[in-house]
């Protein structure tokens, strides 16, 4: 009996070692599925913030076994000052690296003031950027070849989006089952209850930043980003008809009602400003 006590006390200790009331917010571990929007809407961050304090410039690419800075280090460039500090102590970047027992892609790009996504690329590496010690990799991309003047044209910006004020829409006809509560952390959207397969509509014109079920209780889960202040979100879906990256119109269809990760068939839906929960609704217009 004696025996069995300490066994459940051992596995109960190991538990609460993993849980996040041990995790260390200025070192995350990315894992597959996961976008800095996903991460930002968990912890409630802004993930403009969030990329910076990383270093990461649009489109903001992460990858699985990545370690993020959850906070800001050494004021509003620490991570650009922790990368010029490293470039400095370790001197002029060389052509390659050998692989070492322990390294991974991001460690190497971090050790030498690179950015992963563009060590991949320049080693036609592809997700999940795998590895392995006594390989070589190149840490300089090759010359492009010189282009006539004329030739050299600016490409045109796809995928923007306005920043003009946003006009809202109800994502889906129903009945409101639920409100947002400010103090109340299962209520940061609302509810509306409707038949199951029902179309949800995008609230406003954006881009999709995620598409997927990696979130706790979202069950399938859209976030689409509006502009540089405001995300939504839909839940629980049944069928997500959208992709991250793609940019949709206000009013269309992007994915089915369901009740994967509720109890029965409805949409939550949340309006975030810079990363923080809002009353969407204080946006949706009165029905």
């Amino acid at each position: 009996m004696r025996i069995g006590i300490v066994l459940v006390s051992s596995l109960a200790m190991l538990s609460g070692g993993c849980s996040n009331k041990h995790w260390d917010p200025a070192d995350y571990p990315v894992t597959s599925g996961e976008t800095i929007y996903s991460i930002a809407w968990k912890y409630e961050l802004d993930p403009i913030e969030l990329a910076r304090w990383n270093n990461l410039s649009s489109p903001y690419r992460i990858y699985p076994g990545q370690r993020l800075q959850m906070r800001p280090d050494d004021g509003s460039t620490g991570s650009q000052q922790r990368s010029t500090r490293s470039r400095r102590a370790a001197g002029p970047t060389p052509d390659s690296v050998t692989v070492r027992q322990g390294d991974s892609l991001y460690k190497i790009a971090q050790r030498h003031g690179l950015d992963a996504m563009q060590l991949a690329s320049i080693n036609s590496l592809s997700s999940p950027y795998t590895i392995y010690p006594g390989e070589t990799l190149k840490l300089k991309a090759g010359k492009a070849a010189n282009r006539p003047q004329s030739a050299q044209k600016t490409p045109k910006p796809t995928n923007q989006l306005t920043t003009n004020k946003i006009s809202w829409q109800w994502p889906v006809q129903g009945k409101l089952i639920a409100r947002f509560k400010s103090n109340d952390s299962t209520r940061k959207g609302i509810d509306i209850s409707a038949d199951e397969g029902k179309a949800i509509r995008a609230a406003a014109s954006g881009k999709v930043v995620y598409s997927g079920n990696g979130l706790i209780s979202y069950g399938n889960l859209l976030i689409i980003k509006h502009d540089r202040t405001y995300l939504s979100a839909y839940a629980h879906n049944r069928k997500l008809l959208v992709k991250e990256g793609q940019v949709i119109a206000a009013g269309q269809k992007i994915a089915e009602l369901g009740q994967t990760g509720a109890e029965s068939p409805r949409l939550h839906f949340e309006i975030r400003k810079n990363g923080k929960p809002v009353d969407p609704l204080r946006y949706l217009p009165r029905s």
